[in-house]
């Protein structure tokens, strides 16, 4: 009889009879686009495509700068954004670390604290909500609906912002055009914005509370999701449009559902309130380019919410954390063949130590989920100020070295 265990053994042996069949027939002349077409395809690229950048995979602001000084470059970059801890995003660091993806940006994000006020260490952004700058981070104070009690007050509460303002889509289209005209970069649009409806709605209600109402007073959260999603799927739209056809895939804004042990919600909530949020935002998504490929963030251990993501359409899900909750090679195993996986890059523990642990944790993420293709190297979040310049640089060219099919 075939236990678990042999046919998992067997499905190894399997797959590695069918990688060095494909190997000798790989063109050595992919392009950064080609390859992760193909491996977003489930088939096998040359090697494993590496992304950076993205919009929950970046780098702050310091560590931006260090690594300039490293390669010798200067500081002529304009910033894309403010407000943030990442406001740069410089094409010649990609160029130098020989990563695949290229991105466009919104011109604005109505989430982003843009305003000042009369205190100098608080920001408003354009639901009206206060943030505190603690630098060089930026959070938010209690939430404008926090002590709200009625339904009525979602829109009197808040100032949903214009969505049709052409802030949210300066600069898209000529970006866009220019990588596609380009050909050689696979182009990602970034977040519309960076918190999806569960996460935003928590970010105007606070969390707490937002977590009691979906318990205590399903109307209420039920409301705020819907206003939150109308927005989105507003920004989405636009977003879409300006694109012109030119994005090959799209990151949804990033909503975390789960500790790194378990989800924080029951999987009767999250089918009850959040997935029709997140299918509603695919489906504007997917009206205006149905080939489009599609990334969802979320942290922690999602493992249980893996079969409804696929169910919902999402193509490509970031960041398949090493945390205790999750076997990061079950994952791959169990759902390899129905989504493909973007990160895994330990930020945490790897990227803080030596080189030795930078390249140990590349091998890890080969081993555990490139067999097959369906994967893109990339960090697990943004990479923070304590991590060494010299180790991002290793990452990326580790990975170029050991990540050949």
């Amino acid at each position: 009889m075939l236990t678990s265990d042999i046919l998992c053994e067997l499905f190894d042996k399997i797959s590695q009879i069918d990688q060095f069949y494909f190997r000798s027939r790989i063109s050595n002349t992919m392009n950064a686009k080609e390859r992760v077409q193909t491996a977003l395809s489930h088939q096998i690229p040359d090697r494993v495509p590496a992304a950076l950048w993205g919009g929950p995979y970046g780098l702050v602001d310091e560590l931006y700068i260090r690594i300039l000084k490293e390669f010798g470059l200067d500081e002529s970059n304009p910033p894309f954004r403010q407000g943030h801890t990442i406001n740069h995003l410089d094409d010649r660091i990609l160029d130098l670390l020989g990563t695949d993806t290229r991105y466009v940006w919104p011109g604005a994000s109505p989430s982003s604290p843009r305003y000042s006020t009369d205190d100098p260490k608080h920001f408003l952004d354009d639901f009206g909500q206060t943030w505190i700058q603690t630098l060089p981070y930026f959070s938010i104070t209690d939430g404008i609906l926090e002590d709200a009690e009625d339904v009525e007050e979602i829109e009197s509460k808040v100032s949903w912002p214009d969505t049709d303002k052409p802030d949210w889509t300066a600069g898209v289209t000529g970006r866009a055009k220019l990588l596609h005209e380009q050909g050689e970069y696979y182009i990602i649009a970034r977040m519309v914005v960076s918190h999806g409806p569960f996460q935003l709605a928590s970010d105007l209600r606070g969390t707490s509370k937002m977590m009691l109402d979906m318990g205590l007073n399903p109307e209420f959260a039920t409301a705020l999701l819907n206003r939150v999603t109308d927005t989105i799927c507003s920004l989405l739209e636009g977003y879409m449009k300006a694109g012109n056809g030119y994005f090959d895939m799209i990151e949804l804004p990033g909503d975390d559902y789960a500790s790194n042990q378990n989800l924080m919600i029951s999987l009767d909530m999250f089918r009850f309130f959040i997935k029709p949020c997140i299918s509603r935002m695919v489906a504007t998504i997917r009206n205006i380019q149905p080939d489009i490929k599609i990334m969802l963030h979320s942290d922690g251990a999602i493992q249980k919410l893996i079969p409804d993501f696929i169910e919902l359409g999402i193509d490509v899900l970031h960041p398949i954390e090493p945390v205790v909750g999750m076997d990061v090679k079950a994952v791959k195993q169990e759902f390899g063949n129905k989504i493909a996986f973007l990160g895994g890059i330990d930020i945490t523990h790897a990227m803080l130590g030596s080189l030795k642990d930078v390249k140990a944790d590349v091998d890890r993420c080969l081993s555990d989920l490139a067999l097959g293709g369906g994967y893109v190297l990339a960090p697990c979040n943004h990479l923070q100020a304590d991590v060494p310049a010299e180790n991002v640089i290793e990452l990326f060219k580790y990975a170029r070295e050991k990540g050949k099919y």
